[in-house]
């Protein structure tokens, strides 16, 4: 009797589910792939890409993809901040009259929250020189 209820049981549990050869694999979350969301080795990754991995989660770089949880930062260099119409920005950003260059990006990527107080931006900073300078230039390039 064990054995004809755990039988039963578990053609339940597989019709339910479906078996493996049914299962179809999507993903719920459609992403157009951008240089960020392909699967290259780290390793194979200009310093500047490496840099901006930590960036890539809220933030896309090329013309037309969409927001995530930050602006694309396409045409970022010349542009006036909290500009995009298609972004929400906080209140703070939208009053600083800040027009985005290197030295304004710089001052911002070292702590956002210390250059704009009130910014609702989440994230630490970038101390290292060195990693600014390199992330700072792959901007220049993958912005255009």
């Amino acid at each position: 009797m064990k054995k004809l209820i755990f039988t039963s049981a578990l053609a339940f549990t597989m019709a339910s589910c479906g078996s493996k050869a049914e299962k179809k694999e999507e993903s719920l979350v459609k992403r157009p792939k951008t240089e960020t969301t392909q699967k290259k080795p780290i390793a194979k990754l200009s310093p500047g890409a490496k840099a901006f991995i930590q960036c890539a989660a809220c933030h896309n770089l090329k013309k037309g993809e969409p927001n995530k949880v930050g602006p694309n930062l396409h045409g970022i260099f010349g542009r006036k901040a909290a500009s995009l119409e298609s972004f929400a920005y906080s209140e703070a950003l939208k009053k600083s009259d800040i027009v985005w260059n290197e030295d304004h990006i710089r001052a911002w990527l070292e702590k956002p929250t210390d250059y704009v107080p009130g910014t609702i931006m989440a994230f630490i900073g970038i101390k290292n020189k060195q990693q600014q300078d390199v992330l700072i230039e792959y901007l220049k390039e993958e912005t255009k």
